[in-house]
Parts: C-alpha cells; structure tokens; sequence
C-alpha cells in the first residue's frame, strides 16, 4: 500500500530541494566502511558488537559488522564507529 506524502515531501520533491530539507528526516553520513553518523534518531534498539539497531520517524536504521560502538551520542545525533558490513532500512518497525 502506498503511503501519502506529508506536504513538506511533496514541496521537496517538486522544488528539487534536497531531502535533509524536511524537518525531523533522518540523514545518514557514512565514512568509508569505519563510521556511520546518523542525524534526526529517536534512540537505540537494539546494541551489540555485530549489529546496532536506531530508531528513526519511518522504522530503523540497521548497521551490522564487527567491533561496533557508541562514539558519541546526542539528542539530534549519534555516531557508530566499527567495521561496517550492511546499513538497513527497516520501515515500520519501532
């Protein structure tokens, strides 16, 4: 089922604007295969060393690899420093 877009996605996407324009959107930085900045989250779910799981408006952030960790943590933003394997979307899930 397709999901209807807020008035802010549609002013985006018809203005060209980039997506970090909409209000609370998450936006993933990721710096090689070693760092992974995630901005706009809404906590942690699940944290281990081969998989941490963050929660964002539209479900969750999955970052799997090894040696994963917490580097720093805010209320906008967090950062997960390891060798990173996968990042995935996982939408609907909260």
């Amino acid at each position: 089922m397709k999901q209807k877009k807020s008035f802010l996605e549609r002013l985006v996407e018809g203005a060209d604007l980039p997506g970090e324009s909409i209000p609370r959107q998450p936006l993933l930085e990721l710096c090689g295969d070693k760092r992974i900045l995630i901005e706009n989250h809404g906590g942690i779910i699940e944290y281990g060393q081969d998989k941490i799981q963050v929660r964002v408006r539209y479900g969750a952030i999955c970052v799997c690899g090894s040696g994963l960790h917490l580097c720093r943590m805010c209320d906008q933003q967090l950062v997960i420093v390891g060798k990173i394997d996968s990042v995935t979307v996982l939408r609907g899930r909260k």
